[in-house]
């Protein structure tokens, strides 16, 4: 219908139009080689070209009819570019010629109106509206189009498409007023000239605007982390850097570091593919909650940074409960549920320090102060500083440790509620250092956890636990001991082999091993880790889960793996006398393990009304200071020689 109609319009006019053919040839050539090497804008789906100023040259020097069909020709030539749909190609060619013509008939009828000739400055001044038309109608034709397709807003694609151009599109207007002038001046000549020139020129352009795009491509990738979207350690760095350099007395703001707890466990038990793809799901996560005027960075591996809008410390504290809130929402990985938590560190300029790298190194500390105090956030204080340097130079020291037998196993009773029998121990790792004194694990062991050194020091701990269990056998004291393992553990292939070894050099009974790990270990990753534990199973050693309740668990898992003992988590078991729901959850916990056959443990005993509540509910073991702190073998050894006497002995073999 469209075209039927330009049809009609182009007949009509005919006895006006020149269809001289080397004017028309020479500016087709011009026309269809600038729509060929057209130079795309993307998403906006708009192209830019020259074809536009050879179309008006033709509507003014040959009339609104030619410059139809050249129009036609045009984008019949670009088509084979462009390569679009046919329903695409009909829009464009309907709009191709319409354009052009509107275009012709628009100058056509102001120069008559206004009577002038070429001699006229009138004339070429015509151009103007004529030229607005024009891209009016182009713009309607391919924009309108795909609004409608889209059903989107044509106002919005004006400020979108239009706005940005607006002043190339004023230029281009003013090129080919001054081409029609040169064209009437020097004819074909000068159009060919012309031609050769623009084509020269839209060649230039396209190449200032691919430099351009690969410079703000390049931009994007120096500033912006590839896996998050977020901004990176350089910009982080440059924006920290130029907020400092424009402060004033007045001026404060706080640093707050995240770092991922046991990410790295997630890397190892399924795969870096996981734990890019928690990553790449946090950071619009943090970003959402930080808010526009907040920046987010990545530093690096599981290391974020948030530079928060607000400065005052309970607005600053508020964010950061927020941030770890929304880190420990579980993600979606490939179907697989994975949750992590995380520590964070707080830092404020002026008071924490006055330049980038002071405050991010005392954000650092105050995360590792929260990390080990498993407080999840912290604000930095002095007396921090102490500890961190002390943590730093303990680790470093830590495998001199390894090889001056510095490290000392202690043993913590694990006795019968129902008739206070010691039943066995748990092996717990301490460090007798030279210059610290006696230091508990938690000063040391998350950090070894990160290292190749765990598997020296968890083969240490299994050796002289599975020797003193052997020696109270020897003695006719019928007990286990147990021992923790980490995930670096549950994924070393010798660690079955080497607990073998160690049960047949000592002659202990596999029975009389327990080896505890904890639920995110299992439900991390549980095909793989059933693996290795159907291995250990082999053998005949007991599996314990660790802190139970703690996690994201898997009844189903826990029913399939080979699992003989659940320890319920000492956060549910202290208070539970005070709270009635830590008291629902341990009662449910052990009738649980009872229904799947499970022995129940409960640890964080510290009285004696807590030992005689939970015989009352049918725990099977328990364990706490009330009955005794970790102790040395021999401290251990007269700990057994007092509790022969009733009513807490241990069982005679």
């Amino acid at each position: 219908m469209a075209l039927a109609l330009a049809a009609s319009v182009i007949a009509l006019t005919a006895p006006s139009a020149h269809w001289d053919v080397w004017p028309l040839l020479v500016i087709g050539a011009f026309t269809i080689v600038s729509g060929l090497t057209f130079v795309g804008t993307g998403s906006l789906k708009i192209n830019v070209q020259g074809t536009p100023l050879g179309l008006m040259l033709a509507a003014v020097l040959l009339g609104a009819g030619p410059a139809a069909v050249l129009g036609a020709v045009t984008i019949s030539f670009m088509q084979l570019r462009l390569r679009r749909s046919r329903r695409y190609f009909r829009n464009n060619i309907v709009t191709f010629v319409w354009y052009p013509l509107v275009g012709g008939l628009v100058f056509h009828a102001v120069v008559t109106v206004a009577h002038v000739t070429r001699s006229d400055v009138g004339f070429y001044l015509a151009v103007f509206p004529a030229f607005v038309c024009a891209l009016a109608v182009n713009f309607v034709g391919v924009a309108g189009y795909q609004c409608w397709l889209d059903r989107a807003s044509l106002a919005q694609k004006a400020r979108e498409a239009v706005v940005p151009v607006l002043s190339a599109e004023l230029f281009a207007i003013l090129l080919t007023i001054g081409a029609v002038w040169i064209a009437v001046q020097t004819g074909t000549l000068g159009i060919a000239l012309i031609g050769m020139m623009l084509l020269i020129f839209q060649y230039l352009v396209g190449e200032l605007l691919k430099s351009k795009s690969r410079g703000e491509k390049l931009q994007r990738m120096a500033t912006t982390d590839g896996l998050t979207g977020l901004a990176n350690r350089e910009a982080f760095c440059e924006w920290v850097e130029g907020r400092i350099a424009s402060a004033n007395t007045d001026t404060s703001f706080a640093v707050i570091l995240i770092d991922l707890d046991r990410f790295k466990e997630i890397n190892d038990t399924l795969g870096h593919h996981y734990g890019d793809g928690l990553l790449r799901e946090l950071g619009p996560r943090l970003a959402a909650c930080a808010g526009e005027a907040g920046l987010v960075a990545r530093l690096g591996g599981d290391e974020f940074v948030v530079l928060p809008d607000v400065s005052t410390d309970d607005l600053v504290h508020d964010l950061a409960g927020r941030l770890l809130a929304c880190v420990q929402q579980p993600f979606k990985v490939d179907e697989l549920s994975i949750s992590v938590a995380a520590s964070i560190g707080i830092s404020r300029f002026p008071i924490d320090g006055r330049d980038l790298y002071e405050l991010l190194r005392r954000a650092d500390i105050a995360m590792y102060a929260a990390k080990e105090a498993h407080s999840g956030c912290k604000l930095y204080a002095a007396d921090l500083d102490h500890h961190s340097v002390r943590r730093m130079s303990l680790l470093g020291d830590f495998q001199r440790g390894l090889s001056a037998d510095e490290l000392v196993v202690h043993f913590q009773p694990i006795i019968c509620p129902d008739d206070l029998t010691l039943r066995g121990a748990e092996g717990l790792v301490r460090w007798q250092h030279p210059e610290h004194g006696l230091l508990a694990p938690g000063a040391f062991i998350e950090s070894v956890e990160q290292t190749d050194m765990i598997r020296p020091l968890t083969l240490l701990v299994l050796e002289r636990s599975i020797a003193q269990c052997a020696a109270w056998r020897r003695s006719g004291r019928d007990l286990s001991v147990a021992v923790n393992l980490s995930v670096r553990n549950l994924l070393d292939a010798n660690l079955p082999y080497e607990i073998e070894a160690l049960l047949d050099a000592y002659g202990l009974t596999p029975r009389a091993l327990q080896l505890e790990v904890t639920e995110s270990m299992i439900m991390a990753d549980p095909e793989r880790v059933l693996a290795t534990v159907a291995q250990l199973n082999l053998l005949g050693v007991c599996l314990s889960v660790d802190d139970f309740g703690t996690g994201f668990s898997s009844l189903a898992n826990l029913k399939r793996l080979p699992i003989d003992q659940l320890k319920i988590d000492r956060s549910f078991v202290s208070p539970m006398l005070a709270d009635e729901s830590d008291l629902i959850i341990v009662r449910s916990t052990i009738n649980l393990g009872h229904d799947l056959g499970l022995r129940v443990v409960a640890e964080g005993v510290e009285d004696a009304q807590t030992l005689e509540c939970l015989a009352r509910l049918g725990c099977d073991l328990a364990q706490g200071f009330h009955m005794s702190k970790p102790l040395s073998a021999d401290a251990f050894a007269d700990w057994i020689a007092r509790a022969d006497a009733p009513p807490l002995r241990s069982v005679a073999a």
